[in-house]
This record gives C-alpha cells, structure tokens and sequence, in this order.
C-alpha cells in the first residue's frame, strides 16, 4: 500500500498535461521511474539551457527576482537532435529528460516570458528517489540553439590526405603551432585521424572531401589543411566541440603529424 500512495501523491501533483511517467519502488526502497519511453522530437527542446532559478513550483519563478539565493549546483543542460545529450548518461523525449544511472525521468516544460523561453525542469535527486519528495524544479534560460553546418558536399579528391595521421598538439590557431615547443600541456583527447581512399573516415559517421571533414552525428564541416613544417607534413584541423555547437565559439585545431 505504500507504494501506491507514493505514486498517487506524485501523480496527484503533476499537471494532468504533462507526460505520465510509471514509478516503482526497488528493493531497496528507492523510486525508479520507468525511463524506456519511445523517443518522440522536440525541436524547441533541442539547443543549451542555462540554470538561472530553483523553485518549489513553475508558478513560482519570477525572471525579475531570483528564488535561490545560493549558488546553483545545477549549471545547464544540452539537448541535442534524436535524443541525445553531450552526457552519456542521459537522454530525453518530448516531455522527459531521462536519466540512465539514477534511473529517473524527469518532465520539463518549455514557457515563453518576456521574450525569452525558459525551461521548468524537475529536479530528481536524493529527495525524491531516497525520500520520497516531490521534485523541485530547475528553471533554465535557453541561451543558444545547435549549430549546424552543411554536410551535404559534394567529394573532391585529395591523395595528400589520406593516410593515418597522429595528434601531436592543440592551439588556437595553427600559426601558433610550433614543432619543438608543445602548446597542450595536457592529454590530448583525439588520438587520431584516419583518412580512407574516396571521402571514407577511419570512423561510421565521419566523412571527408578536400579540405573539409564532416561528422555526420554533430553535422559539422571542420576545415582542414595539410603544411609541410622542417620536412614533415602536419594536418591542422578544425575541432568543433561543444564549445562551437552549443556556445558559438570559434574553434581550436588539432594538429597532427602525419604515420
């Protein structure tokens, strides 16, 4: 019988708009939202969302006067097309963003104030999986959209580049490379390029024609150009990150050293 007053009182307080979401009680005693729910698009769901409020109810939020008066542990949220999110412990639906290790989904609701959208998005921690609390609600200020380029190119040849090629650096822009003095001090996270013969990429859903490679998932086209530097032939890539998809950023290259 607890179970089912738990999951009367949830449901009893969520709008009778909003998307239904089935919840159980595990054998530790925590809630799990069912989160197998067909993907169905939201295109005005899709772009980066910046926290800018924590309110108990949506009716709560007023944009000209802030609720939380701390900082916000919650900084933003990116959705991108089909589903997907930069995190790869979530996804989302129309209606839901789901949340694959905590086993949670959690509604949100778009609204447009004072010419701005704003997202109203449960918020499912502890409180509501170990307590057994109504969510509170994030409030969150669409800040950019996706940014896509065009993929759809047709394939120029260019024998210089294929091959394998190895990352040997990462700089703002390739004139500040230089090869006896690394720039990134760090790990460098893309190991590699393989660039195969008739625009096919070492990976399923990349691609490339001369002077352009493009990703078919991110559907971004990253310039790239081949130099010749004391003998050996380095490939300077445009990296097209989430900087650049969701901030508008303007982006990095990788520079790697031809195998």
């Amino acid at each position: 019988m607890k179970n089912v007053f738990v999951l009367a009182v949830l449901l009893a307080a969520c709008p009778s708009s909003a998307l239904e979401i089935k919840s159980s009680v595990n054998a530790k005693g925590e809630l799990e939202d069912d989160i197998n729910l067909p993907f169905v698009s939201d295109p005005a769901a899709i772009g980066r969302w910046e926290s800018v409020d924590f309110v108990a109810e949506p009716g709560d939020f007023d944009p000209a006067s802030r609720a939380a008066k701390g900082e916000l542990f919650f900084k933003e949220l990116v959705l991108l097309p089909d589903g997907k999110s930069p995190n790869g412990w979530w996804t989302w639906t129309k209606g839901a963003v789901l949340h694959a290790n905590d086993r949670t989904a959690s509604r949100y609701e778009i609204k447009k104030l004072g010419g701005a959208e704003y997202m109203f998005f449960e918020w499912k921690s502890g409180d509501y999986t170990i307590r057994h609390m109504k969510p509170q609600y994030y409030v969150l200020k669409k800040t950019a959209a996706v940014r896509r380029d065009n993929i759809d190119l047709p394939f120029r040849d260019d024998p210089a580049v294929v091959g394998e090629w190895a990352s040997v650096d990462f700089v703002g822009s390739p004139g500040k490379f230089d090869p006896a003095a690394r720039a990134w001090k760090s790990d460098l996270y893309l190991k590699e390029l393989v660039f195969l013969p008739k625009g096919k990429g070492g990976k399923p859903w990349w691609t490339w024609t001369k002077g352009v490679v493009l990703h078919q998932g991110d559907k971004t086209a990253s310039h790239y150009e081949i130099r010749k530097i004391g003998g050996a032939d380095y490939l300077f890539f445009e990296w097209k990150s989430g900087d650049y998809v969701f901030r508008g950023a303007k982006p990095f290259y990788y520079v790697l050293k031809r195998k």
